[in-house]
């Protein structure tokens, strides 16, 4: 990727995204509870969409008047305020698991478009543990283990998480503002802004279209400044596996760089935590939130294992600059390498 002009942004970011966890624990005002309304305009979608085929199913398959405005807000804060939310509500007893993926989806079409979250295609997506990976291995993503992850965000404008099941204990989900992060460099190490917009090379998790390399050519910004906006990607173990594929080597700079905004990240004014129940969907803006969770303890059940539904969802909301959208350089802008478009409901 050719190397283009940047705007370093030297000055703290005050706008709702720069939220600080400590100010938002014990509040509501990120909770929006479905009303019974909801649920009847959810019951009189549903006949029809069960007869659709999931990846099909759009925004005017799935109506919901009686809440529309309250969307509307919604879809304001995570593209233009804090950057997430917590949607509640949703009785869950009430639908087949089929009927729970067809809800998601649909509520996800009032928010953005799904694009695919690995190199199968698969649009909505699992997050659950498989037996045997491990945290940190080869080509392993994080939440195919039960570990604890390290704060990151993904690839798309915004994730959308359903809690199916809990874990038996643990599994917190915990979110941080990237924005407060970044005041907190301009605060205590304006001297990392170089090693922030310069970036780091990435590892693709053996998802590259064939005859690419296993990591990026070129290094991916952790924050680009672009029209007034700020915005962020950052996956610290993607860095780390592109280092040992590549051989590639830190400097002292670029390690205490990231050690800082994994420690600030982590802290806990800066951190909000939430437990998922089921039913839950939560919604976080990738461009500026950073998500993690803590480690679990699963069921033995296999039934009655911890499992989630995943959206990636992109809506174009956000001013980006062309290299930063297209950070893989493969001329398909945010997502990884897409070769279908498969929905897992199973």
């Amino acid at each position: 990727m050719a190397a283009s002009a940047r705007e370093v942004l030297r000055n703290p970011v005050t706008d709702e995204s720069a939220w600080r966890g400590v100010e938002l624990r014990g509040t509501t005002s990120w909770i929006y509870t479905l009303p019974a309304s909801a649920i009847a305009d959810i019951d009189a979608a549903l006949p029809r969409v069960r007869e659709l085929e999931l990846t099909k199913i759009c925004r005017a398959d799935f109506p919901l008047p009686s809440i529309a405005s309250d969307l509307a807000a919604l879809i304001v804060a995570l593209n233009s305020g804090r950057g997430f939310a917590l949607v509640r509500g949703l009785p869950f007893g009430k639908y087949t698991d089929d009927d729970i993926g067809r809800i998601f989806w649909g509520i996800g079409t009032h928010i953005g478009n799904a694009i695919s979250q690995n190199a199968e295609g698969h649009l909505l997506g699992h997050v659950r543990a498989v037996e045997g990976k491990k945290y940190m291995d080869k080509d392993v993503r994080g939440y195919q283990t039960t570990a604890e992850l390290f704060f990151h965000n993904d690839n798309c404008d915004i994730v959308g998480l359903l809690c199916f099941r809990k874990a038996q204990s643990g599994g917190i989900s915990r979110i941080a503002s990237a924005t407060t992060i970044y005041n907190e460099v301009l605060r205590q190490h304006p001297e990392y802004l170089d090693v922030l917009y310069r970036g780091f090379h990435y590892d693709l998790r053996g998802e590259e279209l064939p005859g690419y390399a296993p990591i990026t050519p070129h290094r991916i910004p952790l924050y680009s400044y672009y029209e007034g906006r700020l915005s962020c990607r950052y996956v610290f173990t993607s860095i780390m596996q592109a280092s040992r594929k590549g051989g590639l080597v830190f400097t002292a700079e670029e390690e205490a760089a990231m050690k800082f905004l994994n420690e600030t990240a982590a802290r806990e004014d800066v951190r909000l935590e939430m437990t998922l129940q089921p039913g839950d969907m939560q919604f976080l803006n990738n461009h500026v939130c950073l998500h993690s969770r803590t480690n679990y303890e699963d069921h033995a059940d296999a039934e009655e294992k911890r499992h989630m539904l995943r959206l990636w969802l992109n809506n174009g909301a956000r001013p980006l600059a062309a290299e930063f959208a297209d950070r893989y350089g493969l001329g398909l802008g945010m997502g990884v390498p897409k070769v279908g478009a498969e929905a897992v409901v199973s």
